[in-house]
């Protein structure tokens, strides 16, 4: 449900706003719960859940001499040697790992929130622009018109002035559509009905989560390794038992005590399997590590270039827009005067049309390309 708000708001609202209704931060507390209960299992004394054994010995079915045997006993596996120690240091890379993850998910919708953001801002000002250009239509007609009446001019000219305001009327409904459908996918990724606020600075490389990430992977899938390493057999198994026996027919019942203990035998076929998939996970890992190193490398620097290219075509454009706005300025006045014809003062408000609509598309280029550095550099609104 979207939010009403009068105020503009920032992008780090808007990513907060973003957050809650995201998918990975609605399945982070579950995560966050079953790690905790690892978590908590890997601290027990016992490597796992206690058993009970019940048992029943009698003659009835044979000789029927009245024996009589009640057993109880619990069994308490074991942890084996390194084995719990281990299997902490597993929770924990994953703990941290999850951490990490949700930094990275995070970043990964900021990134969206910005090329929404910075979509949005551009089709706004496109729509503002088109406005103004029917507005001015609007003007330009009503002036021909009068100056039909008052046989200055032809009819033709008339019809080209209309004929300019329908073109300008056709602009602005397709810029109001674009905007509406710009609107909506912001709507739907934070929930806001309110436009964002593009005012970010360049700012300072710090270690990207993505990588921070790749790293956190690779230390997980080392601590899963020592653990199926340290995993050479089923835990041993404590037993402490009672039983209640009658030998006979009227004989005086005994109760004795049981203590046991139990050693499976390990083997090397056992993990075998388990030990290939952690080694090949971990190279995986070291793998994507360094991929993800040079993606990273080479996004920032890219992001770097678009936003010096960014610069560059703003100054350009600026310098266009004073122009096409001085050649408008003199032929407009030329116009009005009767030293000029109708199609160059369409020609020049078209072009100063286009060199405004350029320039303001490269002013926001300019604020989306230091978004895209922010997002390389790994940095959150």
């Amino acid at each position: 449900m979207a939010h009403a708000q009068n105020h503009v708001v920032t992008l780090r609202q808007a990513l907060e706003a973003a957050w809650t209704l995201s998918p990975s931060s609605r399945a982070a507390a579950n995560r966050q719960a079953e790690l905790q209960a690892k978590s908590e299992a890997a601290r027990s004394l016992l490597a796992g859940s206690p058993a009970l054994t019940l048992a029943h010995r009698t003659d009835r079915l044979q000789t029927n001499g009245g024996l009589r045997e009640y057993e109880v006993e619990v069994g308490l596996p074991l942890w084996n040697f390194g084995m719990r120690h281990a299997t902490q240091r597993q929770v924990a890379a994953d703990a941290a790992l999850q951490e990490l993850q949700i930094q990275l998910a995070r970043l990964k919708l900021a990134g969206e929130l910005r090329e929404a953001a910075s979509q949005l801002a551009t089709l706004q000002a496109e729509r503002n622009l088109v406005a103004r250009k029917l507005d001015e239509a609007n003007r330009l007609a009503i002036d021909t018109e009068r100056r039909l009446k008052a046989g200055d001019t032809a009819r033709v000219d008339l019809l080209q002035a209309q004929s300019a305001i329908r073109q300008a009327e056709g602009l602005l409904s397709q810029a109001d559509a674009a905007l509406a459908r710009a609107r909506g996918h912001w709507s739907s990724l934070t929930g806001l009905s309110t436009s964002p606020e593009l005012g970010e600075q360049p700012g300072v490389a710090t270690e990207h989560p993505a990588l921070m990430v790749a790293r956190a992977q690779v230390h997980s899938a080392q601590m899963r390794l020592a653990l199926v390493e340290a995993d050479r057999r089923d835990p041993m198994e404590l037993g402490v038992g009672a039983a209640r026996e009658r030998a006979a027919a009227g004989a005086i019942g005994e109760t004795t005590m049981r203590f046991s203990i139990r050693i499976p035998f390990g083997g090397d076929t056992r993990n075998a399997a388990k030990l290939a998939a952690a080694r090949a996970e971990l190279d995986a890992a070291l793998a994507e590590a360094d991929a993800t190193q040079r993606q990273i490398e080479t996004e920032r620097e890219a992001a770097r270039v678009r936003l010096e290219t960014a610069r560059r075509n703003e100054t350009l454009a600026a310098q266009r827009a004073a122009l096409a706005t001085q050649i408008q300025a003199l032929i407009a006045k030329a116009h009005q005067l009767g030293e000029t014809d109708l199609p160059s003062r369409m020609r020049a408000d078209n072009e100063k049309f286009d060199a405004e609509l350029a320039l303001t598309r490269a002013r926001i280029d300019i604020r989306r390309a230091v978004t895209q550095l922010n997002q390389s550099l790994g940095l959150l609104p």
